[in-house]
């Protein structure tokens, strides 16, 4: 079988984090269909994963290929990472470096290429690199020719597109059955202790330790129920709600086959605002995704500074006020959270306000038990009581505003951060108008002043 002019089997392009999933997905796959054993299997998808990130890391990403190769009389299943980066200065340098370092301080390249029986890898400092990782095939394989090459080409073509949802699904599914098995190894370890109670100084060292076992076993176990919750929500949000834009842009399509309808312009414009209206609806499904999930380092936050910089910012009719109370507290905690929370409010307060002069009071009170609550004012079109709790929910847009493009995501967002938190949430009647609604949630943090 010659190499020199064969196309790839399957190709990946590294965008996000997600495509790391599908590559190591697809490594997978082509490594079992080659006949490789499942260690085998794990050992290719493991180094071609790590690579794939390298390149997403270093790189802004890049492409990966994967081929069938042969070496003399030996087969090899092949992937080929390519990225458009800045290169690796003095490669060669570099890796007899790392080569010599303790076995603990080993950079990823180095473990991927012990996971490999071929790895070569080419860097030119400003035109990128070249990485290609090869895992041998049985001796005894059976002969590969460019026509069961085509038939699996074919076959991965035909595939269902992978779901990153459903993977990282799996692989919590793994980890709550590993911590099962811890569970009950605790429980074992437990009663073989109780056998022992003569010997006090190790049985409350073992028990100190098997109750932080327990707790990390409780809080990893809730995270992990939590994030299959949100998985499911992200497999509505893929099969149900980009639905919708993928209908109008098979519909717009047909008018351009029949030749009918609205001008080639006008459909171009259409085609656009409905690619746009896509764009925006998975950006902020992956902002939902992200909330809650990034540790930010604490600071003292001024929020009077940062409130009047936030408006500042802010594009509003030359009739609209927003009053900011004096004296808001100066806060220990994570500015870019807090900060989040209020700009949504106030752009959810601008864009659902129906008023000709629309107004905004941001402000604060303390509660009978002396823990404040902020909140977010405005006179505009008022949430009815038994509908205050669904603007909260994923896509839930009650008011349809001319001229304003809603994905309904922005309260979810809010509401998701507000508790991973600590703090909580709610919509009140307003007390300065007598219209519009009141947004008030609270947020644990050190009062500085």
């Amino acid at each position: 079988m010659e190499d020199k002019v064969q196309k790839p089997i399957i190709e990946v392009s590294l965008e996000r984090e997600l495509d790391l999933v599908i590559a190591y997905k697809k490594a997978m796959q082509l490594a079992e269909i080659s006949g490789l054993n499942f260690t085998e299997q794990t050992k290719f998808a493991t180094a071609v994963s790590e690579i794939c990130r390298n390149a997403l890391v270093h790189a802004r990403g890049g492409m990966v290929g994967f081929y069938i190769s042969k070496d003399g009389g030996q087969y090899y299943v092949e992937a080929v990472v390519n990225d458009a980066g800045p290169g690796i200065e003095k490669l060669a340098e570099l890796l007899n470096r790392i080569s010599n370092l303790p076995e603990g301080q080993r950079t990823g390249i180095y473990n991927c290429k012990r996971l490999s029986d071929k790895f070569e890898i080419d860097s030119t400092e400003g035109s990128g690199t070249c990485v290609r990782i090869g895992r041998r095939l049985p001796a005894n394989h059976p002969p590969i020719n460019h026509i069961i090459l085509s038939g699996w080409r074919k076959h991965f073509s035909q595939l269902s597109p992978a779901s990153p949802y459903d993977e990282l699904k799996r692989q919590n599914h793994l980890l709550l059955k590993t911590l099962e098995e811890l569970k009950q190894s605790k429980a074992q370890v437990q009663e073989q202790l109780e056998e022992i109670q003569s010997l006090n100084s190790e049985l409350e060292e073992n028990n100190s330790k098997l109750t932080k076992l327990s707790k990390d076993y409780a809080q990893q176990n809730e995270l992990l129920l939590k994030r299959n919750e949100e998985l499911d929500e992200f497999a509505h949000i893929v099969s149900h709600d980009l639905k919708g834009p993928i209908r109008n842009l098979k519909g717009l399509v047909q008018l351009l086959e029949q030749g009918r309808g609205k001008s080639q312009q006008e459909i171009i414009s259409m085609f656009r605002g409905q690619f746009q209206k896509m764009e925006s609806l998975i950006e902020n499904i992956l902002t939902y995704s992200r909330t809650g999930h990034e540790e930010m380092d604490k600071k003292e936050v001024d929020l009077n500074k940062m409130l009047h910089e936030l408006t500042e910012g802010l594009s509003m009719p030359d009739t609209f006020r927003i009053e900011i109370e004096q004296d808001f507290p100066l806060v220990y905690t994570e500015e870019i959270f807090i900060f989040q929370v209020f700009s949504n409010l106030l752009i959810n307060a601008i864009k659902y306000n129906d008023k000709q002069e629309g107004r905004v009071k941001l402000g604060f009170e303390q509660m009978e038990n002396g823990e404040l609550f902020y909140y977010v004012e405005d006179n505009g079109l008022g949430i009815p009581e038994e509908k205050r709790d669904k603007v909260f929910k994923m896509f839930a847009v009650l008011h349809k505003v001319e001229g304003v493009d809603s994905t309904g995501i922005g309260l979810s967002i809010v509401k998701k951060i507000v508790q991973e938190k600590g703090g909580r949430i709610w919509i009140e009647d307003p007390k300065h108008w007598k219209e519009g609604s009141r947004f008030c949630f609270t947020w644990p943090a050190e009062i500085v002043l």
